[in-house]
């Protein structure tokens, strides 16, 4: 098999999963401009009630972004001066950006090796009592081990919020990620699987209040938390990103079956040592591969011949945040090996719903050639 045909095979396709539903958007959007109703309106309600029916929540509000989510759920969850939020060094900057504009203190535990999620053991051993908040990161699709975090934060009086921004879809022992902490937050970015046509973000509530605080919060309205007043702030949802959202909601299970067959044919191709090993029969866990990632120690010369070979290819995330210059208003707890580790090692694979199987077999053929160590 020819390591590069001539083809480039992008990490993203953005445009050949919408079309089927191109259709159903401009009809909707017709719609909406012969009712004018913009702003919070049907398809922001009842995408809201569908979101919270797909991910075992009380209740669910839209909201402008992936890190609005973030923010609203912690500011919530009481985030201010003087709390601490313990959470992992290996995910996006939004995720502590929410914390730190909140006043907040990062606390910073190093990774389970395996799934490149927070160590649960770790993170118990972080918390102190200026603790409030546990956040775990179901990094790139792969749950988190939540049944230990559930048991500490019972333990300490602590509130558990989720950033499944990139786990929509994904089970934990059976249960959906958006049901496992007071607070869920997710995005609709549109290289999420389930995507917009722009920003979007989404709070997934266990407490119907925590909702109502939300809806108030969203709309410029002033808010109490404890012994706190909260200025609301512009962070809805628009009802075109709605109608999107909910087009591609009703084709989720169609789509993400394309991007497990792509990661099928990956697993059989790479070895179980160098990528996430699939969840075993009946463990409940369910991982829909946000991306589809591999741990390659000389990464820099496999980087080379996906270049080479026409392959796009995604490096997250070097350095990992313990590294990065917002570390100053961070606390760390302990060492960083393993996301030191993945820092150097962890590359993604190209993966999304329209990836032929031709270019998945072409492009982990070539991996596993090159761990293999052949020219």
């Amino acid at each position: 098999m020819h390591e590069n045909d001539g083809r480039r095979v992008a990490r993203y396709d953005l445009v050949t999963p919408m079309l089927p539903c191109k259709q159903e958007i401009l009809a909707g959007v017709d719609r909406l401009l012969s009712t004018g109703e913009y702003i919070l309106g049907r398809e922001v309600r009842a995408l809201e009630s569908e979101m919270a029916a797909a991910c075992g929540a009380a209740d669910a509000v839209g909201v402008s972004s992936g890190s609005a989510a973030l923010y609203l759920a912690l500011q919530i969850a009481g985030v201010g001066p003087g709390v601490e939020v313990v959470t992992t060094p290996y995910t996006f900057v939004a995720t502590i950006e929410a914390i730190i504009r909140l006043g907040g203190t990062p606390v910073f535990v190093d990774l389970d090796p395996r799934t490149l999620n927070l160590d649960p053991a770790l993170a118990e051993a972080a918390v102190t009592p200026r603790t409030r908040v546990l956040l775990p990161v179901h990094i790139f699709g792969m749950p988190c081990e939540m049944e230990p975090l559930e048991r500490t934060a019972a333990h300490h009086g602590l509130d558990i919020v989720e950033d499944m921004c990139q786990a929509f879809g994904s089970y934990y022992r059976g249960r959906p990620c958006g049901s496992l902490g007071r607070l869920a937050c997710l995005s609709f970015y549109p290289t999420k699987n389930l995507p917009g046509i722009g920003d979007g973000g989404l709070v997934l509530c266990r407490d119907a209040g925590d909702a109502a605080l939300l809806r108030r919060l969203r709309g410029h309205e002033t808010v109490r938390i404890g012994e706190r007043l909260h200025a609301g702030w512009n962070s809805r949802l628009d009802e075109i990103q709605a109608l999107a959202i909910r087009v591609r909601l009703s084709r989720f299970a169609d789509e993400q079956a394309d991007r497990d067959r792509a990661a099928a044919v990956y697993d059989e191709l790479v070895p179980e040592a160098n990528r996430l090993a699939a969840p075993l029969p009946g463990s409940g866990v369910r991982v829909t591969h946000h991306q589809y990632w591999i741990r390659v120690p000389e990464r820099a010369k496999l980087e080379a011949r996906l270049r080479e070979a026409g392959v796009d290819f995604g490096i997250y995330y070097a350095p990992p945040l313990h590294r990065h210059e917002l570390a100053e208003y961070c606390r760390v707890h302990g060492e960083m090996k393993h996301a030191d580790a993945a820092g150097r090692e962890v590359l993604a694979l190209p993966i999304h719903q329209a990836l032929p199987e031709r270019d998945a077999r072409r492009i982990g053929a070539l991996v596993q050639s090159h761990l293999a160590g052949t020219s």
